[in-house]
């Protein structure tokens, strides 16, 4: 009976474990989509609006899920208090914060944080074309991941279960 039970034990634990490696990879899609989103949502703020970098962190925060939302009304706060240190600054360091335990590649990570090299640019339209260049980047990023989320998520299922069982055989 013993033996029954730790046999469950060891296949529900290696499957739960290749199902949560599956989904950490969707998780880094959906990051990623949520990155490129909010560049989206700037580069509209600042073409429609005529919004400022801050202004857009704030109207941007509030319709953004954790992590992104308290990071963007934090940057927006800091600015408004003023401290002497640039947009950019704010933004690396509330960012950084932010994406600290989120699932995808330090690369990724510098291309999403690297956005606010645009933001000591002053003209509009320069700051548009930043945004929709680290989009695009981010973009790309997502296409290839897709890619790989695939077959790596089936595998990661499939090992799971594998090992499991296999685990289960040698042990019994």
């Amino acid at each position: 009976m013993l033996r029954i039970m730790g046999a469950a034990c060891i296949m529900l634990g290696s499957t739960g474990i290749g199902f949560w490696y599956r989904q950490r990879l969707y998780a880094a899609i959906w990051h990623l989509r949520s990155m490129k989103q909010i560049l989206e949502f700037f580069m509209s703020e600042i073409r429609y609006g005529k919004a400022t970098l801050p202004e857009c962190c704030k109207k941007v925060g509030e319709r953004m899920e954790e992590p992104y939302r308290g990071a963007l009304l934090e940057i927006y706060e800091k600015t408004e208090a003023y401290d002497g240190s640039s947009f950019s600054e704010k933004w690396i360091s509330c960012m950084t914060d932010a994406l600290a335990d989120v699932p995808i590649t330090q690369k990724e990570k510098e291309i999403f944080l690297g956005f606010s090299s645009g933001s000591r640019i002053s003209d509009n339209h320069m700051q548009l074309q930043a945004a929709a260049g680290y989009r695009d980047m981010i973009e790309s990023s997502i296409k290839s991941r897709e890619e790989e989320v695939q077959k790596q998520g089936r595998m990661a299922a499939g090992l799971g279960i594998m090992g499991g069982l296999l685990l289960t055989v040698i042990l019994i």
